[in-house]
């Protein structure tokens, strides 16, 4: 588990049951003295309350800290947090939401480096070259394939989304070279989307991967690979939306195509919004 600032403490309670009795007594120090232990080094903490210092990196590995270091950079948070008004007009002046927007920050800034114009201006290639484009997902990569299809669909690609494994093999079965296949998994490793492009590839289809692993078994069978960033490195990845990163690329790829076929792809998009205003 990930202890954020004002719940590190309560986490630790909720421990107990786990600690040995040196690091029971070392947990209850702690709850009751957090700002005198977030100024203490390992070794003077031991020596106050009697225990090894090694003890003191076990019970930091408990509570899934790497080791003490680790955990009193976490406890110091804690104190900033406890410091600060509880009301605030900007939630950036919350620790714990400061960090989730550096992270979309990240995301964005390392898609817009990373992501060649080269890349784009390829993929719009395969999408206009195509008569029909085929998108797999499976799981969160699944709802990326469904929002990929609702968007380029309201402007003139013709696109399905399949996010069953066996449907994606019996579609991908049916294709030919006229078609492009889009594989979306962020790991690179989703054995249900690579069976259904290595199927694909067999019939002479286009592929077009999405992924965050370019040396991922995926990416090799693909004509073309989109990067997009993984979050597993980020202090706050896992309260991000998986979904983001794609959205992000997918925004990329609309605005290219738009602006290469801007009357068209315009008036199509206008076209479709007023069948949906038309049927309320």
């Amino acid at each position: 588990m990930e202890y954020l600032g004002e719940n590190l403490l309560h986490g630790i309670a909720c421990t107990m049951e786990k600690f040995t009795s040196s690091e029971s007594e070392l947990a209850k120090y702690i709850i009751e003295n957090p700002d005198e232990i977030s100024q203490l080094s390992i070794n003077q903490i031991a020596k106050k309350i009697h225990i090894s210092p090694a003890t003191i990196t076990r019970f930091c590995q408990k509570i899934s800290f790497s080791g003490f270091n680790e955990f009193k950079h976490e406890l110091k948070r804690y104190i900033d947090l406890k410091n600060k008004p509880t009301v605030s007009s900007d939630i950036k002046e919350i620790d714990y939401f400061s960090n989730l927007y550096q992270n979309h920050l990240e995301i964005i800034e390392t898609t817009f480096r990373k992501m060649t114009y080269l890349d784009i201006q390829q993929a719009v290639s395969l999408l206009t070259d195509a008569k029909k484009v085929h998108v797999y997902g499976i799981g969160n990569s699944g709802i990326a394939a469904q929002e990929f299809k609702w968007k380029f669909f309201r402007i003139g690609i013709q696109v399905e989304s399949i996010t069953d494994p066996h449907q994606a093999v019996m579609d991908a079965a049916l294709c030919s070279d006229s078609s492009l296949i889009i594989g979306i998994s962020v790991s690179g490793n989703t054995k249900e989307v690579i069976d259904a492009i290595k199927m694909a590839k067999k019939q002479g289809a286009s592929i077009l991967v999405i992924t965050s692993d370019k040396t991922s078994e995926l990416s090799k069978l693909a004509d073309l690979s989109l990067l997009v960033m993984g979050k597993s490195s980020m202090h706050m990845g896992q309260n991000i939306s998986p979904t983001l990163p794609l959205f992000l690329l997918f925004d990329l790829l609309y605005t290219e195509l738009v602006a290469k076929d801007y009357v068209n792809r315009v008036q199509i998009r206008d076209k479709t919004l007023r069948a949906l205003k038309d049927i309320r």
